[in-house]
């Protein structure tokens, strides 16, 4: 009986072992992770800078001002006054008109919203490079007097899935009697072109330069 009773015993010892060496095996693994959120504006707009290029234009008199014309195409040509021994030159970036677009616009599909131009009109100041990336063109030495432009734009096409888009263009009045000194780089004062869907009144704005 007592030898019974001994066995019994060891048997109870050996499952208590067993749980306890379980428990002890657990493991455990944690990884980190960030969690991310962002804000933007409800309308963005988008434009690219505008290029009448750089013309040849010979000094002196030449019987008034010439007028260049710079089409929505990105192609540009004397349209008045006087075209003699006046061209483009092809050792810069070629004439460009400006390409806007809109996007994450609430409007409904075929709103056409208004675009609105701070400064349409004005006068082009010396600055080196002026924007023709593919080579930069000296500043003037003497930045000439009265070298305007007049910047339009086309009307934006109708609005689709939030977007839309317009294109600015214009033209560019040479003065006339330049001297050696006036040849250079040209480029606007900051410019600020910015569209109003007319739905909801959403407002963006985009500097360009040209």
């Amino acid at each position: 009986m007592k030898m019974r009773k001994c066995v019994v015993g060891l048997v109870v010892v050996t499952l208590s072992l067993g749980l306890f060496v379980g428990q002890a095996a657990a493991e455990t693994a944690t990884d980190t992770v960030d969690v991310y959120a962002g804000l933007a504006p409800v309308m963005e707009l988008s434009c690219t800078d505008v290029n009448f290029g750089v013309w040849r234009v010979p000094t002196d008199s030449r019987s008034g001002n010439t007028t260049i014309t710079l089409v929505k195409e990105g192609t540009a040509s004397v349209t008045s006054g006087s075209s003699t021994n006046i061209a483009l030159s092809g050792n810069w970036l070629a004439p460009q008109a400006g390409s806007c677009t809109v996007s994450g616009s609430g409007a409904a599909n075929g709103i056409t919203g208004q675009v609105g131009i701070s400064s349409a009109t004005g006068s082009f100041v010396g600055n080196s490079g002026s924007g023709f990336e593919a080579e930069a063109i000296a500043e003037a030495g003497t930045p000439v007097a009265s070298f305007t432009y007049a910047l339009t734009n086309t009307t934006p096409v109708a609005m689709a899935a939030g977007a839309t888009s317009f294109t600015l263009h214009g033209t560019m009045e040479i003065p006339d009697g330049l001297i050696a000194a006036n040849y250079g780089g040209y480029q606007s004062p900051s410019i600020t072109v910015d569209y109003v869907d007319d739905d909801i009144g959403n407002l963006e704005e985009e500097a360009i330069s040209f």
